[in-house]
């Protein structure tokens, strides 16, 4: 018996919420009359169902408005849209495969920009560059490998 009162009154308070979410604490038609002091305005009484007006200071009138303003980074709706649970699993898992494909892009990349000829190959793990030599420290032009065809050496 009291899951149907608990239903109401979230089913209330949810009203309550989306009211100020669509439109400010109160319409401009509300407000009947302002003298520089006093502020009166209709409303709604839900006890007696009836159209009331009151007239208060305008210090309690825009206190009235003020305690209507949510604070600053209050979510007024959490699980509703993109925050549901339903949209966030979805969108998680979309992302989490982009992610990898993504990934599987960056990797590809790095390989085509990180290959290397064989002179940075040699100088990364030699630590020596091998198109200086070793004696006179003079650098060396490569021209290609040296073949012995036929008794005698030949560039190729």
């Amino acid at each position: 018996m009291h899951a149907p009162k608990q239903k109401g009154n979230v089913k209330k308070k949810l009203g309550y919420i989306g009211r100020y979410i669509k439109r400010p604490a109160i319409a401009l038609k509300r407000i009947q009359s302002y003298d520089g002091e006093y502020v009166a305005f209709s409303y709604h009484d839900k006890t007696s169902g009836e159209e009331k007006t009151e007239k208060v200071t305008v210090e309690e009138f825009i206190a009235r408005v003020i305690h209507h303003i949510p604070d600053e980074n209050f979510k007024t709706i959490r699980y509703y849209g993109i925050y549901s649970r339903r949209l966030k699993k979805v969108s998680k898992t979309l992302l989490t495969s982009w992610q990898k494909e993504v990934k599987k892009w960056i990797v590809r990349a790095e390989r085509r920009l990180n290959r290397r000829n064989w002179r940075e190959r040699i100088q990364r793990a030699t630590g020596k560059d091998p198109l200086v030599c070793p004696k006179c420290e003079c650098y060396l032009e490569y021209k290609g490998e040296v073949c012995l065809e036929e008794g005698k050496l030949t560039i190729k």
